[in-house]
């Protein structure tokens, strides 16, 4: 039996046991509706995860072992697919007491893994992924890389592992910049998802401005101070070179790269009100998208590239709107109050923007199909900029509920809160990146 078949068999007897109201022979045939099963009421997937081996049994291998089998655990956690069983007090004894041992357990699956050092710096993984009713192998992989980028294997078989049982990507491997004040001048940071891996990216000794990943996760868009006016740069994180991209004499901000990355959206001011201009990656200014003698800013694409949401004044105070992405056709969305920082989700089915109500901003979703809004945070303090995960089922934001700003993330139903990491300082206006290996 291949590996497939026996997936399709797993997921077809959880459904069961969880009482879904679908038909089981669409789910065992159709990914999209497993998946939207499991999300829709809230079902997640028992899987126990067995103490990694090592082939050497020498302590380094030993340490990687553990620190590879928390990073994997962690990551299905925080996927929120997956309740984990960890605890198997029969790991050294054979394998059919081990597989006795997890079904009694209440899992459907096992995931093992064996870890293997090398004296060249190299560390490879190998897992496992086990029916434990059948006792076949449903699935197996190997990974490797240098011993530093032991953390970056472990996100790989995470991300695997999401796959094989939703038919989504994982976000495992992707990365969050960000803005922070720890040095008394704001200078860019990144960090990976599951607040591991700090890395300060400037050392500019001055203001730096809205970090905006591209698509492909290559690059860095930001405003920045360096030369004493707000100019635009894009940051080559594979060359790790910084590079000019807009210069014009005042504002160069609050830049997006078009899906396809052929494009930048940006606010230009030109000694003018600020306006929505397209540039091309050396800075050309291909179309005005936007005129008149209101300040419109903070665009943000659809996946598809067809249109764009922005926020204007136009009105007197700051509201949203969508327009088409080649311009024209410039509606307004019914919210109320001060609005703020849209992003266009993943998805292509709702924005989440900021509103201030109770005289704070909060964050809410904005439902394109049928104009619903929700709210999404109810703390004290302002919760700003938010952004989207890249499997859109998370929202990353900055929040002052601390008393100082800091970076949280949150589910799209508003539940399963937790902050990024504990840094210093203040940490403003998060950027999402899609997985990158960098």
């Amino acid at each position: 039996m291949n590996s497939n078949t026996v997936v399709k068999k797993m997921l077809i007897k959880f459904l069961l046991s969880s009482a879904l109201l679908f038909s089981f022979i669409v789910l065992s045939f159709a990914q999209d509706s497993v998946y939207l099963s499991l999300t829709a009421k809230s079902q997640r997937f028992d899987i126990a995860v067995s103490p990694f081996t090592t082939i050497r049994k020498t302590s380094q291998e030993e340490s990687y072992a553990s620190l590879i089998n928390k990073v994997i655990v962690n990551d299905l956690e925080l996927s929120r697919y997956f309740n984990i069983i960890t605890n198997n007090p029969v790991a050294k004894y054979d394998f059919d007491s081990q597989m006795a041992y997890w079904l009694a357990a209440g899992s459907s699956v096992v995931l093992s893994g064996s870890v293997t050092v090398t004296g060249s710096g190299q560390i490879a993984l190998a897992v496992n992924l086990y029916d434990v009713v059948s006792k076949e192998l449903v699935w197996k992989k190997s990974y490797g890389a240098q011993i530093s980028n032991y953390r970056m294997i472990a996100h790989e078989a995470s991300n695997e592992i999401v796959r094989r049982f939703t038919g989504e990507n994982g976000i495992a491997l992707s990365k969050i910049a960000f803005i922070n004040n720890n040095t008394k001048y704001k200078e860019l940071y990144t960090i990976d998802y599951d607040g591991h891996n700090l890395k300060r990216l400037t050392r500019d000794n001055k203001l730096n401005l809205l970090p905006k990943w591209s698509p492909t996760g290559t690059q860095i868009l930001y405003t920045s101070y360096l030369f004493n006016n707000p100019d635009l740069f894009a940051l080559d994180l594979i060359r790790n070179k910084r590079i000019v991209i807009s210069n014009y004499q005042g504002l160069n901000s609050a830049a997006a790269y078009s899906p396809d990355e052929s494009k930048i959206l940006l606010t230009l001011s030109r000694g003018r009100y600020p306006n929505l201009y397209m540039i091309n990656k050396n800075g050309k200014i291909l179309q005005r998208m936007t005129g008149g003698y209101s300040i419109d800013t903070s665009p943000s694409f659809s996946p598809n590239g067809q249109e764009v949401v922005f926020i204007s004044d136009r009105l007197g105070y700051p509201q949203m709107y969508i327009m088409n992405a080649s311009g024209g056709n410039i509606r307004r969305l019914p919210t109320s109050g001060f609005c703020d920082s849209p992003a266009w989700s993943p998805r292509g089915d709702k924005i989440v923007f900021t509103m201030r109500t109770d005289g704070n901003f909060s964050l809410y979703l904005y439902d394109l199909r049928t104009a619903n809004i929700t709210r999404l945070t109810h703390s004290k303090g302002d919760n700003e900029n938010p952004v989207w995960s890249p499997d859109g089922r998370f929202i990353a934001f900055s929040s002052t509920r601390s008393g100082r700003s800091e970076i949280y993330i949150v589910s799209i139903d508003g539940s399963s809160l937790r902050k990024l990491a504990d840094i210093p300082g203040n940490s403003y206006t998060p950027s999402w990146s899609t997985n990158i290996k960098l």
